[in-house]
């Protein structure tokens, strides 16, 4: 390389292709500031990894050399001297194929993940070019190229999202599975009655059917449901709608829609009243249990189901609202059951999913949740 003293900054590039397919290659000068043109070179030199290439005076360099990585570097004489050093890094012997994405194929809801592009070669070498792309998501967000998902109140139990990376009009796409971390056991403060509202949008054909029963409580309604194929709106089936532990307000077998229940707690703890009894219970002498009251025949639960009438959507899902009241009383408006006079201790929305569809069997049903309660200490909890 000359000895010749640099005087001015480089005003140039080279460009030219990153990748060569063959051993031949080509780049070229090109001009980054108006003021410096051809006609104002002199002379040039170019090296090819770090070695002078002879012979070689204008604004191209076109050659032929063994098969890897290269880096070429230039510089260019005026009339203000010889400019510094540009350099341009290129391969041969390889062509690029399409690239990919490469990240995590599920994530837990509310974690973070790192996705990349990757660019392959022929040559069986890879190159990241992640920091080219624009990455998205259907849901949560990205910083650059690390994705977030968010956390959501939805007990859908796993979501598919799609990643996408776009980059010069190419966009490409990664489906990833969202796991749902949160199964919720809710407490309830003291109430008298619960709504539980089901609403689905694009669903089956049919709608959806529900079924809301008594189970493991200490009467005789034990597996008595409400909803369709049942036999009653209402439990008890030969009482009236006021007086009902359940009453089941409708039907609706449209793709969009919604169902209700309502939960009379009041009457049920009113008729069925808590067990105050003190005993033997173990037949054992001075047992801790003699001395407390009996929590088994004082807990009952209420379980909600439901099941597709007809084929669902892709991904089966369906709204679930939950109201408690204290106090009031509750009439059916429409197809909605309102409270008058009382008042509105929880409300909440949950979104679900199923795939289960088209039977008349309760062991068919999808079991989202059920709601538990104490005669004695009045204390309730929904588990969904």
């Amino acid at each position: 390389m000359s000895q010749t003293i640099c005087t001015q900054s480089a005003k140039f590039a080279i460009g030219g292709e990153a990748v060569f397919p063959g051993t031949k290659f080509q780049v070229d000068i090109t001009f980054t500031d108006p003021s410096l043109t051809a006609s104002n070179v002199l002379a040039s030199e170019w090296f090819l990894d770090g070695v002078l290439v002879d012979g070689i005076n204008g604004l191209q360099l076109k050659g032929q050399g063994y098969c890897g990585d290269h880096i070429v570097a230039a510089r260019i004489l005026t009339n203000e001297g010889w400019s510094g050093l540009k350099t341009f890094a290129f391969a041969n012997c390889k062509s690029m194929l399409n690239p990919y994405l490469v990240g995590p194929t599920s994530l837990k809801e509310g974690s973070s993940a790192e996705f990349k592009v990757i660019r392959p070669f022929t040559d069986d070498t890879t190159f990241d070019v992640s920091s080219s792309y624009t990455f998205s998501a259907t849901e949560g967000y990205f910083e650059r190229n690390i994705f977030h998902s968010e956390y959501s109140d939805s007990l859908v139990g796993t979501k598919t999202i799609d990643i996408q990376a776009q980059f010069d009009g190419t966009t490409l796409i990664q489906q990833i599975d969202i796991i749902n971390i949160d199964q919720p056991v809710v407490p309830i403060a003291d109430f008298d009655y619960m709504i539980i509202r089901y609403n689905w949008q694009d669903g089956a054909s049919g709608g959806l059917d529900v079924a809301v029963g008594l189970e493991n409580t200490d009467s005789g309604f034990n597996n008595q449901y409400v909803g369709y194929g049942n036999p009653s709106a209402i439990i008890p089936d030969n009482g009236t709608e006021s007086n009902a532990y359940l009453w089941w307000a409708n039907d609706n077998v449209k793709s969009t829609g919604e169902e209700s229940v309502l939960i009379n707690v009041k009457k049920f703890t009113e008729d069925f009243a808590a067990n105050t009894i003190m005993g033997d219970f173990t037949y054992t002498d001075f047992s801790p249990t003699d001395f407390s009251v009996d929590d088994i025949k004082n807990v009952g639960e209420v379980g909600l189901y439901a099941i597709w009438r007809g084929a669902p959507s892709q991904y089966g899902l369906f709204q679930v609202e939950i109201k408690a009241y204290k106090g009031g009383t509750m009439q059916l408006q429409g197809t909605e059951f309102i409270n008058q006079g009382g008042t509105e201790l929880y409300k909440k929305t949950y979104t679900l999913s199923t795939k289960k569809e088209n039977s008349n069997l309760l062991t068919d049903y999808y079991r989202f949740g059920k709601l538990r309660f104490n005669k004695k200490t009045r204390k309730s909890t929904i588990s969904l």
